[in-house]
Order: C-alpha cells, then sequence, then structure tokens
C-alpha cells in the first residue's frame, strides 16, 4: 500500500496501464462566442447507444484530453456497461482549433454548457446524463452546477480532486513547489507557446511574456498570462470566478495572505445565512464531490474550508 498522497497520485500512472478506447469525434457549437467544441464520443463493443443507460459527460484535467488514461479508464467500464461516454476536449487541447482570441481559462463555463445542451437535445425524455470531472475538469464542472442552478442540463455530477474554492491554492506552497513545476513546463511549452503564442504575445506585454515564460508554477501562468490575456484584475479574481464556491467570505486578502483578525471571518461558523454559502445554494441536482485530504495538487481546504454539513444542506441538489 503506497503511504503518502504523492505516492498514490505518481506511482500509479508508471505501474499501471488502461485499455485503448475508440471515439468518433463531434462537435458542439458554442453559440456565445461560436466557437466549437470537441466532444469524443466512445460507445459499447456492440456500437450502439442505449436509450435505457445513462449517458457520462466526461472533463478531463489540465493538460489531459480524451487519451488520458484514468479518462480511458473510466469510459472503458462504463462501456462494458452499455453506456455511452462523451469526453469533452478543452479548448486547445488535443487537436481542437480555437479560432478566435477566445482560449481555454478555467472560469468559462459556456463550453459545457453548450456541450452539455446539445448531447441533452439527442437522450430519451427520461435519460440519465450525468457530469464527471477530473481535476482542473471537476473544478469545471462544479463551478457550472453552481452557477447555473436550474438551468444546468445535466441530472447529476460527481467532481473528482477538483476544488470548490481555488483561492485557498495561493497558499498550497509545497504544490507549487514540487508539483506545479511540471505541470506549468507541459502547459506553457504545448499549449501557449505550442499553439498561441502568437496571440499570447499581442496582448500581453513584453515584461509580461518574459515572466510567463519564467513561470514555474500554474499560478505563476495564471498570474502573468491567464489573468492578463484574459481580462481579470487580479489572481484573485481570476480563482474567484472558477470557483462553485468562490464568492463567500474568506479569511485571505488579495496578496494571498491569511488576515490577522480571523474572528471576523464568518467562515466556519454557525449561521442560516444562505448568503454566506454563496452561488452553492444555488445546485440544483446531485453533486458529489471527491476529494483525497492528502492530495499533492489541489489542498483539501479548497473543498473543506466551511462546515460540510452547512455547504450539504445549502441547495436543493
Amino acid at each position: 500500500y503506497l503511504p503518502t498522497g504523492d505516492a498514490k497520485t505518481g506511482i500509479p500512472f508508471l505501474v499501471n496501464s488502461s485499455p485503448e478506447v475508440t471515439y468518433r469525434r463531434v462537435w458542439a457549437r458554442n453559440s456565445e462566442d461560436g466557437e466549437h467544441v470537441a466532444l469524443d464520443v466512445a460507445f459499447p463493443d456492440d456500437r450502439y447507444h442505449h436509450p435505457g443507460k445513462p449517458v457520462y459527460l466526461i472533463l478531463h484535467g489540465l493538460n489531459g484530453g480524451s487519451s488520458e488514461e484514468y479518462v480511458r479508464e473510466f469510459v472503458w467500464r462504463r462501456t462494458q456497461e452499455n453506456c455511452t461516454c462523451i469526453v469533452m476536449v478543452a479548448r486547445g487541447l488535443m487537436d481542437a482549433p480555437v479560432v478566435g482570441w477566445n482560449v481555454f481559462h478555467g472560469a468559462r463555463i459556456s463550453d459545457i454548457h453548450a456541450a452539455s445542451g446539445h448531447v441533452r437535445k439527442a437522450l430519451g425524455d427520461r435519460q440519465l446524463l450525468a457530469g464527471v470531472g477530473y481535476s482542473m475538469g471537476a473544478i469545471v464542472l462544479s463551478n457550472y452546477v453552481a452557477r447555473s442552478g436550474k438551468d444546468c442540463h445535466l441530472d447529476a455530477a460527481m467532481a473528482i480532486s477538483g476544488g470548490l474554492d481555488m483561492r485557498e491554492q495561493i497558499n498550497f506552497y509545497r504544490s507549487q513547489r514540487l508539483w506545479q513545476p511540471m505541470l506549468a513546463k507541459e502547459l506553457r511549452d504545448t499549449f501557449i507557446v505550442g499553439k498561441f503564442d502568437a496571440r499570447y504575445r499581442h496582448r500581453l506585454s513584453e515584461e509580461n511574456y518574459l515572466e510567463l515564460m519564467r513561470s514555474a508554477s500554474i499560478s505563476d501562468i495564471d498570474t502573468h498570462g491567464v489573468v492578463t490575456y484574459n481580462g481579470f484584475d487580479d489572481l484573485m479574481h481570476y480563482y474567484s470566478e472558477m470557483s462553485a464556491f468562490g464568492d463567500h467570505s474568506i479569511c485571505i486578502d488579495r496578496g494571498g495572505r491569511e488576515e490577522e483578525a480571523l474572528d471576523t471571518c464568518p467562515v466556519g461558523k454557525e449561521t442560516d445565512d444562505v448568503a454566506q454559502i454563496g452561488r452553492l445554494s444555488n445546485i440544483a441536482i446531485p453533486l458529489a464531490v471527491v476529494h483525497a485530504l492528502d492530495d499533492p495538487l489541489i489542498t483539501w481546504r479548497a473543498v473543506a474550508n466551511v462546515d460540510p454539513k452547512r455547504m450539504v444542506n445549502s441547495g436543493e441538489g
């Protein structure tokens, strides 16, 4: 048995493999900006869609896609149960093109709203559509469920290893030092420089672009690249907009430091004021959030920085 979160995260990828999965690529148009979302569809072995079985819409991690092993593992197991699985490929990843200037950022929920809406139209009246998100995909999924409320196209959702309040990541220095440099290098080399370098150079100042190239963590890339490129005020603003729980009171100031007067912070105190729960109270479908206490990438505080009972009882889902 592996004793640490680091070992449980890294070693399984090195020693395990997942079955190959055959996908069919289709496209869903996002009417908000005209971009098209890539959807990789996997059918059961008989190649038929079974209207009596659930359909799963899957959101992968930050640098991933439908070929990621954890995605293939889930898809293979569900298709063995005669379920149809659809992987939403994040903008610009794999071979998905972006025509305009709106490249991927974690606070955009219009892509999943468009994708799930198109999928919903193809399902039977009583067929279940469930969302499953991993890491960054889980962050986007939770944010979508919370922000869309009763307009959510999903019937249920499960977020795995994705935070509800990413502002807590600002103080998660261990992740920034150990794990994020690996992710940051791949993100910078393949996504920013590899595909959208000209667009980032156009929108960023020379100083911002230089700092972006020197970024050693995801937080640095977000600060010097994503925030400036997409017009967010600062890193706290971006992480607030990205998070399902990003509009509640938090005891971290704009510079990422904890406030000294913790007794003035409402988080964690007993209250019936739904406003302090924020948009989580809008959730109208069952949402399960699965997160390990020793997750080395996203701190557990991004999920459990308030009384869980208050969070669970805040909405209708």
